[in-house]
């Protein structure tokens, strides 16, 4: 059977069409692909990834650990770092008061940490336990030494104790106290009232 001459050009240019509308595609599909390409390649190179970690002000909590844990760490890339992860999981420890984490764009993390400061040993019915200015348990032996002022309030439970005005008058007193008065200080409650013992004397709060 003889195929005619215009059957042939139809069909060479319908497929000549199909060539040019799949290389058109491929063509674009090039275009988007390629900008995509590079901005990946970008972002996880060596330019955009941690070549400096500054920690500022850390000295008894566990900055290095959290920041392991959040991937904080020399050569990760910057864009796979979540900050704010990390400040809420290096406030979650009890040294640390207050965590800023910046990005400092291109290859650069800040971190700075305020932490707190062991002021006095607090006695409740669940034991010795040593505190900051804002009553937060800090990580202590289990018995006081001679270094903190000591506040005892037997008859409150840990708990009852945190949220206690007692306890945060205490702590208010001793923080104005002068540190070279602090040495030896006790605070009791009695009969409902804050009486201290200062260098020998008996004062009523």
């Amino acid at each position: 059977m003889t195929i005619h001459s215009r059957v042939l050009e139809r069909r060479r240019e319908v497929a000549e069409h199909r060539a040019k509308r799949n290389l058109g595609r491929l063509f674009r599909l090039l275009a988007v692909a390629a900008p995509m390409t590079i901005l990946v390649w970008v972002a996880f190179s060596p330019w955009v990834s941690v070549s400096r970690v500054a920690i500022e002000g850390a000295q008894a909590a566990s900055v290095y650990e959290v920041l392991k844990e959040h991937r904080i760490v020399m050569g990760a890339p910057m864009i796979l770092l979540d900050p704010k992860a990390a400040e809420a999981a290096l406030e979650a420890d009890p040294w640390i008061a207050d965590a800023t984490v910046d990005l400092l764009w291109p290859d650069e993390v800040s971190v700075s940490v305020v932490e707190r400061v062991p002021l006095a040993w607090v006695q409740t019915r669940d034991g010795w336990s040593r505190r900051a200015g804002d009553g937060v348990v800090l990580p202590s032996p289990d018995a006081p030494d001679a270094s903190l002022p000591s506040i005892l309030l037997p008859e409150m439970g840990a708990t009852e104790a945190l949220r206690s005005r007692e306890l945060a008058g205490a702590l208010d007193w001793i923080e104005v106290l002068p540190a070279r008065l602090r040495n030896g200080t006790v605070l009791r409650l009695a009969d409902g009232e804050l009486w201290a013992q200062v260098a020998g004397h008996e004062v009523r709060l």
